[in-house]
C-alpha cells in the first residue's frame, strides 16, 4: 500500500465532569477536603434529635457538637462572606423522618439569608422526602433529589433539581473491565431515562475505581459518586486531555519479506524513538486502527535499559550504551564512568568506508544523536558537542539545532532538504533553530520525508552506510503527560520507519533495526478502541521509567536481533555484522 502523510486528529473537546463527594462528614475533614479538591456536590447525612440536626448516618452513631451548622453551614457562610464561596450543590440526606426534619432544615437554613438567597449553593433534600406533590409547599432555597425513575412523566419537576438512582439496580459490575453488554444497555437506558427530562442525574452505590469515573462520565452522568473526591476529580480532569481520536488514519507499508535471512547485510539504519516504550507502540497502533508498519515485523526483541549508576537511564547515557556498547553514567555522551573516551559507531563504520548519518527531530547536539558521534560527560555542554560534532567523521545530518549553525557550517555545508540530492563533503540540513516543530505545532511529513530523500542520495552513491534515525519528540509527549503528541510523534515515526522498509525491499542488503532508548511517563492504556481509533491514555510519572523497550528488526540477519539482552548489546550485534 501507498503511504499518505498526514495525520489527523483530535482531542476530546474539554468538558467539566461533576464529582459528588457522597457521605463526605465521613471523610477525615468535612467540608473542606471535598470543596478544595474541586467537588461540585457535597452530601451530608442529617438526624434531627433534640431539635437539632446532627450529621451522621445514624442515630446511634451521632457525635455531640456536629451540627450540619458547624460542619457545613458556617463553613459556607464563611467563605460567602469572604466573596470565595463557588457554585455548589449541597445534597442534605434526611434520615430521620422526613416531614419534622425538613420542617427544622428549613428553620435552620433560614438563619443563613445570604446562602439562601444567593446564587452560589443550591441545597437538594435527599433520603426521607414529602410526597413529590407536596414539594411545591417548601420555599424556594428548597429542592430535590427524586429518586423513583417511574415517575418522571407523572410529577411535576419543577423543584427537582436532581434526579438519582440505585446503581444496583442495574449491573452488578464492579469498576473493573467492562460491563456486560445486557448490563450497559440497561444503564444506558436509566441514564437516557432521566436525561430527557433535563435534570442532572446521579447514582449512588457505584463502583469507585478510576475506569467507574470514566465510563459513568462518558455514558453522561452528571454526578460522579465517589468517596475519593481529591483522585477523583484529579482523575476526571485530565480525562478528556488524556483522550486522543485519530481521524484518518494512515496507510502502512507491510514489508515483503524477500530478502536472504542468512546474508551479510552492507547497510544499517538504526531507528530509535526517543521514550518509545510499547504502550507508546499499542497507542499509536489503536489509533490507526490496529495496524502499523512497525508490527507488520517478525523479528522482535526486548531491550534493558539502565544505564551505569541508576536503574532508569537517561537519553545521554542509553545513546551511549547502543552507540558504543558500553554503560556510563547518565549525562554522559561517548564517555564511561571514569570519563574515559568510548569508540562509537560512527567512528567505527567509518574506518571500514561506511558512510554515515544522523537523521532527528531533535537538535543535533542533542543526548540521543551526540551519543554516536562526540564525547563529553555533560550532555548540556552544547559547545563541546559542537566541537566533536566538527570533528567527527559525520557525513551528513539531517535536525534542528540552526542555532549553532554559524559554528558548525565551516565543517558542514549548509544544504535544504529539497537540494540534498547528492554528496559534496560533510552537509548539515536544519528543519528547526533548535528542535524541529512538533507534530502538534505543525512540522507535517519532515521525518519521513527526510528518511526517504537521504536513503534516495545514498542508494546513487552505491556504498555501504550506517543511518541513525531519531523520533525524539515521542518521550516530549510522555514528559508533558500528553496522549495526543505520544499518538502523533508515534505515528510519524512509524511513517519513516514505513520509508526505511520500502527502500531494505528495494535494496535487500539493507538491515533496519528499530528501538527506543527508554520508556518515559509510564504510559498506559486505559481504554479506546480501534474501530474509531480512540485512545485513552494514563501516566505513571513525567520521567523515565526503567520498562524494558521493544526492539524489531527487519533484513539480513534480522533474526540476530530476538531475544532479551542489554541495550549495549546493541552495539555488538550490529559490530558482528560488519565486514
Amino acid at each position: 500500500m501507498g503511504l499518505i502523510f498526514l495525520i489527523t486528529g483530535e482531542i476530546f473537546a474539554q468538558t467539566v465532569y461533576k464529582t459528588h463527594s457522597h457521605n463526605d462528614y465521613a471523610q477525615e475533614i468535612p467540608f473542606w477536603y471535598a470543596y478544595s479538591n474541586g467537588a461540585s456536590s457535597i452530601e451530608a447525612d442529617v438526624f434531627l434529635k433534640d431539635g437539632s440536626l446532627y450529621v451522621t448516618h445514624a442515630e446511634e452513631e451521632i457525635v455531640e457538637g456536629q451540627t450540619l451548622e458547624k460542619l457545613y453551614l458556617d463553613r459556607l457562610a464563611g467563605l460567602q462572606d469572604l466573596g470565595e464561596l463557588r457554585k455548589l450543590q449541597m445534597l442534605i440526606d434526611l434520615k430521620s423522618e422526613a416531614y419534622a426534619t425538613l420542617d427544622k432544615l428549613v428553620e435552620v437554613l433560614e438563619g443563613y439569608p445570604n446562602l439562601i438567597h444567593g446564587d452560589k449553593v443550591q441545597f437538594v433534600v435527599s433520603g426521607n422526602r414529602p410526597k413529590p406533590e407536596e414539594y411545591k409547599n417548601y420555599p424556594d432555597f428548597i429542592w430535590f433529589d427524586h429518586q423513583n425513575l417511574e415517575e418522571l412523566d407523572k410529577i411535576d419537576l419543577d423543584k427537582v433539581a436532581l434526579i438519582s438512582s440505585n446503581y444496583k439496580k442495574y449491573t452488578v459490575w464492579n469498576g473493573y473491565g467492562r460491563m456486560t453488554a445486557p448490563e450497559l444497555e440497561k444503564v444506558k437506558e436509566v441514564i437516557g431515562l432521566a436525561k430527557a427530562t433535563g435534570k442532572p442525574f446521579r447514582f449512588w452505590a457505584t463502583p469507585d475505581t478510576k475506569t467507574a469515573w470514566a465510563r459513568l462520565a462518558r455514558l453522561g452522568v452528571d454526578y460522579i459518586n465517589t468517596d475519593k473526591p481529591a483522585l477523583a476529580r484529579q482523575y476526571l480532569d485530565d480525562l478528556d486531555k488524556n483522550t486522543y481520536t485519530l481521524e484518518q488514519p494512515i496507510n502502512v507499508y507491510r514489508p515483503k519479506y524477500e530478502y536472504d535471512s542468512d546474508a551479510q547485510p552492507q547497510n544499517i539504519i538504526l531507528m530509535i524513538g526517543d521514550g518509545n516504550g510499547l504502550a507508546q507502540i499499542s497507542s499509536a497502533m489503536i489509533a490507526n486502527r490496529g495496524e502499523l508498519s512497525m508490527t507488520g515485523l517478525k523479528n522482535i526483541g526486548l531491550v534493558k535499559t539502565s544505564s551505569d549508576d541508576d536503574l532508569v537511564t537517561d537519553s545521554a547515557a542509553a545513546g551511549t550504551a547502543m552507540g558504543t556498547g558500553k554503560k556510563t553514567n547518565n549525562r554522559a555522551i561517548g564517555t564511561d564512568p571514569q570519563m574515559q573516551t568510548l569508540t562509537n559507531l560512527v567512528e567505527v563504520v567509518s574506518k571500514k568506508g561506511y558512510l554515515t548519518g544522523i537523521i532527528t527531530t531533535d537538535a543535533i547536539y542533542g543526548a540521543t544523536p551526540s551519543a554516536f558521534y562526540a564525547h563529553r560527560v555533560e550532555r548540556d555542554d552544547t559547545p563541546g558537542l559542537v566541537q566533536d560534532l566538527k570533528e567527527s567523521e559525520l557525513d551528513f545530518f539531517i535536525a534542528g539545532g540552526e542555532n549553532q549553525k554559524k559554528s558548525i557550517e565551516e565543517v558542514f555545508t549548509t544544504r535544504s532538504l529539497e537540494t540534498f540530492k547528492e554528496f559534496a563533503g560533510p552537509t548539515g540540513i536544519y528543519i528547526g533553530d533548535i528542535k524541529a516543530p512538533s507534530m502538534s505545532n505543525g512540522r507535517g511529513n519532515v521525518l519521513p520525508m527526510a528518511v526517504a530523500k537521504s536513503l534516495k542520495v545514498l542508494e546513487a552513491k552505491q556504498e555501504p552506510f550506517f543511518m541513525m534515525v531519531e523520533g525524539a519528540q515521542i518521550d516530549n509527549g510522555g514528559h508533558s503527560n500528553s496522549t495526543s503528541d505520544i499518538v502523533q510523534e508515534m505515528l510519524d515515526f512509524d511513517q519513516a520507519v514505513a520509508e526505511a522498509l520500502k527502500f531494505a525491499d528495494k535494496n535487500k542488503n539493507t538491515l533496519v533495526v528499530i528501538t527506543a532508548d527508554h520508556e518515559t511517563s509510564g504510559f498506559g492504556i486505559m481504554g479506546g478502541s480501534t474501530q474509531d481509533g480512540s485512545v485513552q491514555g494514563g501516566f505513571l510519572t513525567v520521567d523515565h521509567t526503567g520498562i524494558m523497550v521493544p526492539l524489531f528488526a527487519y533484513g539480513p540477519k534480522a533474526q540476530n536481533f530476538n531475544g532479551v539482552y542489554e541495550n549495549t548489546d546493541v552495539f555488538g550485534k550490529i559490530l558482528e555484522l560488519l565486514k
